[in-house]
């Protein structure tokens, strides 16, 4: 009998954003934070993401999240983001799907008094918060408070293949994002511009990588620019806004981005265009739905100017697998074909 490797994954989607949940199948080790967890996955198992976020059994946006054991007592479990590139710090989206997840599989704390299922994760960002509305026949909606948002830059130049020189916000909302608005008339964000969005955040990165030294204040770990987001006006008339989020190898995000939504709200807020206590409607690149954000209050961050941001959205369970990994075959670790 060969010695082999199953996972138990639960997929789900977020307004058509994938997210892979790997919560069975990985010995975690004993004792260490969430770091050390994520460099146990980078030193023994990273076979295990590639496997999953690439091809034959995942594609090219895929996205998934390693549900880890808490470190201590002030947490309920830990959050490991991962793409078919790397390690991603966090995820809204993600953490909408995993919250309701966990609800609908009886793997969170049992609700409060307030109905309301209250998970506490542990993130290589920092302590997120949901709160998961549920009854006896369905899981509803998550909301969340993410880590803290805020500005670093605002009004860097940047080029913009086909759109010529733009301006750029870098903003940290659990990931840090070079924010630009385009023009609606010109590249209106849709799906039948994801290539074009995909070249230019591709290129943006590039160059203000190539330009900047990014680096979060307090978590030193968190460093270099993943994300950009093209924004404009909203196809409803209560939307604050439409985008799309362009990641590590030009992946995009179908959804409205939960850390996405948090880092807009940190950049209007610092423009004195969106004050604490008033909701917002995002709408993401399909425009199939839409995410309701929230400015909680106001915070500091290594000498920043901060906000508290929440994220409410809802996710839909599409399956399950028990995947075998089998050392032996080197191509179901995955591939990249581009």
């Amino acid at each position: 009998m060969n010695n082999q490797q199953f996972l138990d994954v639960i997929y789900t989607h977020t307004e058509g954003e994938p997210t892979c949940i790997v919560h069975g199948g990985i010995p975690y080790p004993f004792g260490g934070d969430i770091l050390d967890k994520r460099r146990y996955l980078q030193q023994h198992h990273d076979h295990v993401r590639t496997s999953l976020m690439r091809e034959p059994r995942g594609h090219q946006h895929m996205f998934g999240v390693f549900l880890t054991p808490p470190s201590d007592a002030d947490h309920d479990a830990g959050m490991l983001w991962i793409d078919g590139e790397q390690f991603v710090d966090m995820c809204g989206h993600g953490t909408i799907a995993l919250s309701m997840a966990m609800v609908a599989h009886r793997l969170a704390p049992p609700p409060q008094e307030n109905g309301l299922t209250r998970i506490r994760f542990e993130t290589t960002a920092g302590t997120v918060v949901s709160e998961v509305k549920a009854d006896a026949d369905k899981v509803h909606w998550t909301r969340f408070e993410n880590v803290p948002a805020f500005v670093m830059e605002q009004d860097i130049p940047v080029n913009v293949p086909g759109l010529g020189i733009l301006k750029a916000d870098l903003v940290f909302g659990g990931n840090f994002f070079a924010i630009i608005r385009v023009p609606a008339d010109k590249q209106p964000i849709c799906p039948d511009n994801g290539s074009y969005f995909s070249h230019a955040g591709q290129a943006v990165k590039a160059e203000l990588n190539a330009r900047m030294e990014i680096r979060h204040p307090t978590h030193p770990h968190i460093n270099g620019l993943n994300f950009v987001t093209f924004w404009h006006e909203g196809s409803q008339p209560d939307s604050l806004y439409r985008n799309v989020h362009v990641f590590s190898d030009g992946k995009l995000d179908r959804s409205p981005g939960g850390t996405g939504t948090s880092a807009m709200m940190a950049m209007f807020h610092a423009r004195n265009e969106l004050e604490v206590g008033r909701p917002i409607h995002s709408e993401g690149l399909l425009g199939s739905g839409r995410f309701t954000g929230e400015i909680l209050g106001e915070t500091e961050i290594g000498g920043y100017r901060a906000i508290r941001p929440s994220v409410q959205g809802t996710a839909e369970l599409i399956g399950y697998a028990k995947w075998l990994i089998d050392a032996r075959d080197p191509v179901g670790r995955g591939f990249v074909i581009r």
